[in-house]
């Protein structure tokens, strides 16, 4: 799967035989998702020693209702997704990122669950009568109090996470003096004191600004913009009507931050980038405040690994499996397919000299140093830039490879095109291996 780049096992599968082979591995009964994590995170706590780093967890639902025909209606191992009425399975991982430099290390967390049919809902669920373990949202908690088990050599940990991670018991349940927390805000929130998070954001005055670039989307148009930064000491109220079996405190103490574009920046139809983030930190200046922001920015990076996992790379929706087991094994291997292809990514620019051998064979590499010099141009600015045989040199051969022009003043390669990059160069050293045995 790491050498296609796909999770259709059709396409992974050269032989007839070899199709029954990964069938039958992923029906295993000895053979389960909780395993192949499980083996594959052995090594995340010694590659986080002494490290900060960042846990950026969220939910993707993973849908096969195009396979519907295909698929056991009775299957436990499948359910009812977003809609309630499609059918598939939801994925919460929790994402390791190095701190000092923004490069995914790889996760401390997942959890994979689909609902059952006859509970499509949070009413027929009775959602509001279950105490919070029971509930689905516990994943946000859960992740913070599994990871800190599983990143115990860290110095330090913070977990981030998008708004349905606002709870109140998050707040008091993970934080310690190794664990922070920082949450975008859900809704308004009473205070302690009588009045509300937000009006109390909104009389706090504008402590400094920075400038960003926008890049273009569906519902946004590219420009350089200006965001204002606000920070409050808050003390939000225990929310009334909790159906729990512990005594909470009345109240948990944070830092509230307002990252908002300014009105004149913003086009007309638009609404104007708007954050306000929770957090356990200490802020005592703008420059702390504007760290929390920036690390909250990197959880733009799991949904990077989402699009890679599914649309953008794997292609994890269009499997062929027929059974809900064989398919949640499936997406912890996409999971980490897709996340070698995002490293590669991270890497391009990397300077520090990290081997290219982390990922590919000494013939692999040998190879590449072919490749690279027939991609490169006549002129310095066409040439790879990189010591050989880096990861970092790797990743502009892969690119290239990928369609990318090689020039610094253009875009920088992005998933997609390593995607491409890396289909391309397998291809390449398939043929080259088989040559190899011909002669010999």
């Amino acid at each position: 799967m790491v050498k296609k780049k796909t999770v259709i096992i059709n396409q992974l599968s050269e032989r007839r035989s070899e199709l029954i082979g990964y069938s039958r591995f992923l029906n295993n009964n000895r053979v389960n998702w909780q395993n192949i994590f499980k083996e594959n995170s052995k090594d995340i706590n010694r590659v986080s020693d002494g490290k900060h780093v960042l846990v950026v967890n969220d939910t993707s639902e993973i849908n096969y209702e195009s396979h519907r025909n295909y698929l056991n209606l009775k299957d436990k191992e499948l359910g009812p997704v977003g809609n309630d009425k499609d059918i598939g399975f939801f994925c919460h991982p929790g994402l390791v990122i190095d701190a000092s430099n923004g490069v995914a290390l790889g996760y401390s967390y997942l959890k994979i669950w689909n609902r059952a049919f006859d509970k499509k809902d949070r009413y027929t669920r009775d959602y509001k009568k279950q105490v919070i373990e029971e509930k689905e949202s516990y994943r946000w908690i859960e992740c913070g109090l599994k990871s800190k088990e599983q990143l115990s050599s860290a110095s330090k940990i913070t977990i981030i996470a998008d708004r349905e991670s606002d709870i109140y018991e998050e707040f008091i349940e993970v934080p310690d003096d190794r664990t922070g927390l920082i949450i975008r805000s859900r809704g308004d929130r009473a205070l302690i004191e009588g009045d509300s998070l937000y009006k109390r954001i909104d009389g706090s005055e504008v402590c400094g600004s920075y400038k960003l670039k926008v890049r273009p989307s569906l519902k946004r148009q590219a420009r350089e913009t200006e965001i204002e930064i606000k920070y409050t000491r808050v003390r939000i109220r225990k929310p009334k009507n909790r159906n729990i079996k512990k005594e909470l405190p009345e109240y948990i103490e944070l830092t509230a931050i307002e990252a908002k574009e300014v009105n004149g920046k913003v086009p007309q139809g638009e609404s104007p980038i708007h954050w306000i983030l929770l957090t356990t930190h200490e802020v005592n200046s703008v420059n702390d405040a504007l760290q929390i922001i920036i690390w909250y920015s990197m959880r733009w990076q799991i949904e990077l690994l989402f699009a890679t996992m599914k649309s953008k790379g794997m292609n994890m929706e269009a499997s062929e499996l027929e059974s809900g087991k064989a398919l949640k094994s499936m997406c912890v291997i996409a999971l980490y397919v897709s996340l070698l292809i995002n490293q590669l990514r991270q890497l391009r620019n990397d300077t520090s000299g990290i081997h290219a051998g982390i990922w590919f064979t000494n013939k692999q590499i040998e190879l590449m140093k072919v490749l690279s010099k027939r991609y490169e141009g006549k002129t310095e600015k066409q040439k790879n830039p990189y010591k050989k045989e880096t990861i970092a040199w790797a990743a502009w051969t892969i690119a290239r490879l990928g369609g990318w022009k090689g020039y610094s003043c253009e875009s920088p390669p992005g998933n997609k095109t390593f995607k491409w990059g890396l289909d391309r160069f397998y291809a390449i050293y398939e043929g080259y291996m088989i040559n190899e045995k011909m002669c010999a």
